[in-house]
């Protein structure tokens, strides 16, 4: 409480909002009890984290966040009053909705309003039953969808991505050499937009990208999405420089995250699963699938990877080859699927699901 009392007199605490600088002090309240249950868990778990989790600090050169909620702001005439003087047009989707709360995000020229608003409009909700989807995420193909039998198929393609990564990449390395040869920097006004430019280019793409999957899953009244854990798969392999980088910029935790959120509005579940071995193990043969990375044991499987994009089985079957990672991380949510299990359900156009063709349109 000491603490407390003598934050309350400093200048830049008394100019916020009570209501504002109360939320600062929540968020640093909730922060620590974080880190206290962190640190408890390191203790016993000292394998799940990279290193040992340190407690909140200050941020020296950098301005926090303001949260203010709906006692602290007003909407009057299709504006948003946040203090005295310090107004802007509320967002034309956003006139007639309550809005609860408005986060104020401090960037590199600019600041970003996010708004917390109630939606009156009625959500379709799936039933729970068994149907499954897994997901492979990866570079060409961005998402290999595949289901235990709910529908055929589907890849979101990467590539568009993958394109807007390399021009990024090319235009970022060429500014950057240039203003270190002439005026000893790192950064610039030119570097600042290019970057932010090509993060809503990749966000809106993503957006647009779950939102389809998240369409397909209610449609076909799927319950249950697993999607592999290619974060930590990354931490553990090398696939090389670029490809490495490539992975590194997509962000591919930003289709998780924005998929979780639009499926749990449906009711529907996401899992992230370990994805260990899932592009090694054969899933026609049925190859046991190790539930973690271990380097150290050596592990046969029966089939293999012949040329990209194609693996075949021990007995010669071919399956395209994220979709047979897709289908493994499904095997590993599921250890009692396999693929009689699978053909049973298609029957003669089991071919049509081991090689999926139909690629999302995203745009």
């Amino acid at each position: 409480m000491k603490q407390v009392e003598n934050l309350e007199g400093k200048v830049n605490y008394r100019l916020l909002k009570s209501k504002v600088a109360q939320q600062n002090l929540r968020r640093l309240d909730k922060n620590f009890k974080s880190f206290f249950r962190c640190h408890q868990d390191f203790k016993k778990n000292p394998g799940k984290y990279k290193g040992q989790p340190k407690p909140p600090r200050f941020k020296q050169k950098q301005y926090d966040n303001l949260i203010y909620d709906y006692q602290a702001f007003s909407v009057k005439d299709e504006a948003v009053f946040l203090e005295k003087g310090l107004s802007f047009p509320c967002p034309k989707k956003l006139v007639g909705k309550t809005i609860k709360q408005v986060e104020i995000v401090p960037k590199y020229r600019y600041f970003e309003a996010i708004f917390v608003y109630e939606d009156d409009e009625t959500v379709a909700k799936v039933a729970p039953n068994d149907k499954v989807m897994a997901i492979d995420l990866g570079l060409n193909n961005l998402a290999t969808c595949v289901t235990n039998g709910a529908v055929k198929p589907f890849i979101v393609d990467g590539r568009t991505l993958k394109s807007l990564n390399h021009h990024y990449n090319k235009r970022f390395a060429k500014l950057q050499s240039h203003l270190k040869k002439t005026r000893d920097r790192q950064w610039s006004n030119r570097l600042q937009r290019l970057t932010e430019r090509r993060n809503a280019r990749i966000a809106d793409y993503l957006h647009k990208a779950t939102r389809q999957v998240t369409d397909i899953c209610v449609e076909n009244g799927i319950y249950r999405v697993v999607v592999g854990d290619v974060v930590k798969s990354l931490n553990q392999i090398n696939l090389g420089k670029k490809t490495n980088q490539n992975f590194v910029n997509l962000s591919l935790g930003q289709f998780i995250n924005k998929l979780r959120y639009k499926l749990e509005l449906h009711g529907i579940t996401l899992e992230v699963t370990n994805e260990s071995y899932t592009s090694k193990a054969s899933f026609i043969d049925g190859d046991s699938l190790p539930k973690k990375y271990e380097p150290s044991i050596p592990h046969t499987f029966n089939g293999k990877r012949v040329k990209r994009g194609l693996y075949r089985s021990q007995n010669g079957t071919t399956i395209n080859a994220d979709a047979n990672g897709a289908y493994n991380i499904l095997r590993k949510s599921n250890p009692k699927f396999s693929f009689s299990e699978l053909t049973k359900k298609v029957g003669e156009g089991i071919l049509d699901w081991l090689h999926p063709y139909t690629r999302l349109k995203i745009g």
